[in-house]
C-alpha cells in the first residue's frame, strides 16, 4: 500500500497537463473501463491499482483477488450483499466524522454492484469519493471518483462518463460473482479481507486533500 501511495504521489505532481482524451482500458478478461489518458497502473502480489487524473477528479481502481483464509463464503445473494454492506460498514468505521450517502444496489450487465458516497469535510470544503464495489470471478474490484465540491458542477460529469463506462464480460451472470469451492472449503469467518485497501485509502484521502489545496491555490494566483 506504500508503494500505491507513493506511485500516486508522483504520479499527480508529474502530471501538470490533464488530457480531455479518454480511452477503453481492458483491466482483464471480466471487466473493461474508459480513463483519461495518461494513467498509471500497478500490479503486484495478486493485487491491481490504477490511477488517473481528469480535469475535474482523481480515479482510482483496486482489484484483489479471493483469498482462501480471508474471502468470506459467497455462495448466494443474499451473501454477496453481506459482502457488499460489510464493506461499508467498514468504511464508515474508519471515517469518523465523515457521512456515507447516496447508497444503493445496482447492476452491470446481469452481475450486481454497490454504489455509494463517503462525503469528508476537509476543513476548507468539501470533498466527495464515489465508491462502486464488483465481486466477480473471484475478485474483488473497487472503483473511485474523488472530486471537490467547488468542482460539481464539471466533476459530476465526469463521474458519470467514468462509471457509466464500466462494461462486464456479457458471458457472466450471477454464479459468477460467488467465490469458487477452494474459497467455501475453507469457510473463512475472518472479517479481513478488503481491509487492506481501507487504511491506505484514507492515507490517499489526506494526500489527494494536499494536491487538491495546491491546485487549488495556483488556480488563485
Amino acid at each position: 500500500m506504500k508503494e500505491i501511495i507513493l506511485t500516486l504521489a508522483l504520479f499527480i505532481l508529474s502530471n501538470t497537463s490533464y488530457s480531455q482524451e479518454w480511452e477503453t482500458l481492458k483491466i482483464d478478461s471480466t471487466v473493461s473501463v474508459k480513463l483519461p489518458k495518461g494513467f498509471n497502473k500497478t500490479e503486484k502480489n495478486d493485487k491491481y491499482s490504477l490511477v488517473a487524473v481528469s480535469p475535474w477528479g482523481t480515479i482510482l481502481i483496486f482489484k484483489t483477488m479471493d483469498n482462501q483464509m480471508s474471502t468470506p463464503d459467497i455462495e448466494k445473494d443474499k451473501h454477496l450483499k453481506k459482502y457488499y454492506d460489510d464493506y461499508v460498514k467498514n468504511v464508515r468505521s474508519v471515517s469518523t466524522g465523515s457521512i456515507i450517502k447516496d447508497e444503493k444496489d445496482g447492476m452491470i450487465g446481469e452481475l450486481k454492484v454497490k454504489d455509494f458516497t463517503l462525503q469528508i469535510d476537509t476543513g476548507s470544503g468539501i470533498l466527495y469519493r464515489n465508491f462502486r464495489l464488483l465481486h466477480a470471478s473471484n475478485a474483488t474490484y473497487i472503483f473511485e471518483f474523488l472530486y471537490q465540491d467547488l468542482h460539481s458542477q464539471f466533476a459530476v460529469i465526469e463521474k458519470e462518463k467514468f462509471f457509466n463506462s464500466i462494461v462486464v464480460n456479457e458471458r457472466l451472470d450471477k454464479t459468477d460473482q460467488y467465490t469458487s469451492d477452494e474459497i467455501n472449503d475453507n469457510n473463512a469467518a475472518s472479517k479481513k479481507y478488503l481491509y487492506w485497501a481501507i487504511p491506505g485509502g484514507i492515507l490517499l484521502i489526506g494526500l489527494i486533500i494536499l494536491l487538491f489545496r495546491k491546485k487549488k491555490l495556483k488556480r488563485n494566483e
